[in-house]
């Protein structure tokens, strides 16, 4: 039995995107002040994709995260961002609570902003076939792909 096929994804942000008011995009210091966000982050981490030892591994890269907020103003979706060069997206995680609201989205087109912004190359990522359709509704384009077995 295999696994659904995993994708790569390439962006060249070559305008400014519509960036959401809910989203802040954050240092890692800035975000690091926040220990409510670090620990909700940590647990969806956790929870949702058990690597606790990849994020480790990348931690020292990552640059900038990007937080949505919901209505009290706690942390309900992240997204990391590595910049050696070019950007990579890391890791987008969405509380399962506030899933179907378009947050990933939002995460996603504030961090393609950030990315025209700071004259970034180009944005990466690697994600699931089946999201597929919210990275090309950003401006990504599948570069390759495998099915893991």
């Amino acid at each position: 039995m295999s696994a659904e096929a995993e994708l790569h994804y390439l962006c060249k942000p070559t305008e400014p995107q519509e960036a959401s008011h809910a989203v802040e995009f954050l240092s890692v210091q800035e975000f690091l002040a926040d220990e409510p966000s670090c620990k909700t982050l940590w647990d969806l981490l956790s929870e949702q994709f058990r690597t606790r030892s990849k994020f480790l591994a990348i931690w020292q890269c990552v640059r900038y995260i990007a937080v949505h907020r919901d209505a009290d103003g706690n942390g309900d979706g992240f997204l990391l961002v590595s910049t050696p060069v070019n950007w990579q997206i890391d890791y987008v995680v969405v509380k399962p609570e506030s899933r179907g609201q378009g947050i990933a989205l939002q995460l996603v087109k504030t961090t393609l902003h950030h990315a025209y912004l700071h004259k970034a190359p180009y944005v990466m990522l690697t994600s699931r076939e089946s999201l597929r359709p919210l990275y090309e509704n950003c401006g990504f384009i599948v570069v390759y792909g495998y099915a893991h077995v």
